[in-house]
Parts: structure tokens; sequence; C-alpha cells
């Protein structure tokens, strides 16, 4: 429960996302669709944001964060 984002895979839809928790801009989601930030609306597909609202926001690790280091895919990147 300590973690800040979330992933969502279905395979039956071939679909994937993810959502992680900031302090300066809210909910961060990426989808195949591309990025989009805030609440996520009602209805729409992807995973569900009201399990990470209950989260503190990600705080990098200190600058070193484990999630970047950990991606067994290498899609997880910080840009500074």
């Amino acid at each position: 429960m300590s973690s800040s984002i979330i992933l969502h895979i279905d395979d039956k839809a071939d679909y994937f996302g993810l959502v992680l928790k900031t302090k300066s801009e809210g909910l961060v989601l990426g989808r195949p669709e591309g990025v989009s930030y805030g609440q996520q609306s009602s209805g729409s597909g992807g995973p569900g944001a009201k399990p990470i609202l209950l989260r503190e926001p990600c705080d990098l690790c200190g600058g070193d964060p484990r999630c970047v280091k950990i991606c067994p895919t290498g899609c997880l990147s910080l840009e500074v």
C-alpha cells in the first residue's frame, strides 16, 4: 500500500495502463492513447483511480525511484 503507482493489465482486451499519484499534478494516467492528468472520468476504460487516492503521493524514493530501477521492460523512466 505504500506504492504511489498502480499498473493495470487486461489480457483479454490487450490493454495496459498505469496511474501515478503525484504532489504537483495529482493523478497521472498513462495509457496507450497517451498521458492525461487529474481525476479519471467515470466510464472510461482502464484502471480505477479510487485505490490510489488512499495512498501518499510519489516522493521519487528520495530522488532514486525504485520503480524505474526494477521495471523489467525498461518502459518506466524519470525525466527531469
